[in-house]
């Protein structure tokens, strides 16, 4: 949206693409409501309407690519007897089960262990394995469609040396009926005979505290629907979601950017969030939490003494714990830094951290206008 605003003040040039190649028409996009599908045992997480219509594709003996931005076999595994959950120990976060090598690994540090056969705290041997990743939905996808070829594209099947430009050209060739995966099957693939799209949970980032989660769900959602009907037939999407008035969902099942943006910049300009006005992040991180939580509280009071000597317009938040409050065995505290202009942030910025020397072992980092705040 930063570049999008320029653009429309003239700093940039807009180069606008209207049509697709050939005048083909944009896949129509359907939303499926999740809270309104009945619990069934054993359902899983398609839907009928997407079973029936990822039937519906292969039967014209078209390709279907199913998007789950979220890799692994199941997010969660907890004890239903005792409540505890299998976390890594140095980020605080829950390991996710990979059912290939049967492990439970962390998602940001690499940590890896043996997936427990039994509740490491209770020895309750009925724990259970929960959330939905892409290996689960590839298990999911096999025994619905056995008739189907497979393949999945996530992180964890694409470590190999050529691994993606092999199962890439199986499926131009129709040798794959059914692709599945990440993000990286949302963007620049040129496939014509993908008849349907499938969004499996369009609000996995939907709802993360973050300001740019919107941007980031309508560009996903975007991104992959785009993916179908580029040849000859016409192509269609499926959208699941818990949240189907969302404005960024509602503005990408209408393929309406102009929509999404106008309406996006209008609620950031009411918090000043970029690219209404400027941000700094200032993340402080130790091993020790008291020691941190001190040094980030010695740094935000430095920073309000600056802008009050200076005389210096700036909102600072914090310092807090971020949601990704540990990671890699440090503990983390942040402060955001707000202001209209980026001049003044700067100036701020600068004056504050000649006078900043953190102790051994802590240390700051500062992210200027930052992709996220997590």
């Amino acid at each position: 949206l930063e570049s999008w605003k320029r653009a429309q003040s003239g700093a940039y040039r807009l180069a606008s693409l209207p049509r697709r190649i050939h005048n083909r028409p944009l896949p129509q996009v359907g939303l499926i409501d999740l809270r309104s599908q009945k619990p069934e045992p054993g359902r899983g997480a398609i839907t009928r309407e997407l079973h029936q219509a990822i039937e519906g594709a292969l039967a014209e003996k078209g390709q279907v690519i199913l998007l789950l931005n979220r890799r692994g076999f199941a997010t969660t595994i907890q004890c239903p007897q005792c409540g505890h959950v299998v976390a890594c120990p140095d980020c605080d976060l829950p390991l996710t089960h990979h059912r290939d090598g049967g492990k439970a690994c962390c998602h940001y540090c690499d940590f890896t262990i043996p997936t427990p056969p039994a509740c490491p705290e209770c020895k309750f041997d009925g724990i259970r394995f929960s959330g939905l990743g892409t290996q689960r939905l590839e298990v999911e996808v096999r025994q619905r469609f056995p008739q189907a070829n497979v393949a999945r594209m996530d992180s964890d099947t694409m470590r190999k040396p050529g691994s993606h430009e092999r199962v890439l050209g199986q499926f131009r060739d129709g040798k794959i009926q059914i692709l599945l995966g990440t993000q990286m099957i949302a963007k620049g693939l040129d496939f014509p005979n993908v008849l349907l799209v499938g969004v499996i949970n369009a609000d996995t980032s939907l709802h993360f505290p973050d300001f740019r989660a919107a941007e980031k769900t309508f560009q996903l959602v975007t991104q992959v629907a785009g993916r179908t009907g580029r040849g000859d037939k016409p192509g269609q999407v499926l959208v699941q979601t818990f949240s189907p008035e969302h404005p960024a969902i509602v503005a990408a099942s209408t393929h309406d950017f102009i929509g999404f943006a106008t309406a996006e910049l209008a609620q950031r300009a009411q918090f000043g969030y970029p690219p209404h006005g400027h941000l700094a992040r200032i993340i402080m991180r130790g091993p020790n939490m008291t020691e941190t939580e001190g040094f980030a509280e010695s740094f935000v009071r430095k920073l309000q003494t600056t802008r009050e000597l200076h005389g210096i317009e700036c909102r600072i938040l914090g310092p807090a714990q971020p949601p990704l409050s540990r990671l890699r065995g440090n503990y983390r505290f942040h402060a955001i830094l707000q202001t209209l202009e980026a001049e003044p942030l700067n100036r701020l910025i600068v004056r504050t951290i000649a006078n900043i020397k953190p102790p051994k072992d802590i240390q700051y980092v500062i992210d200027i206008d930052p992709i996220d705040t997590l």
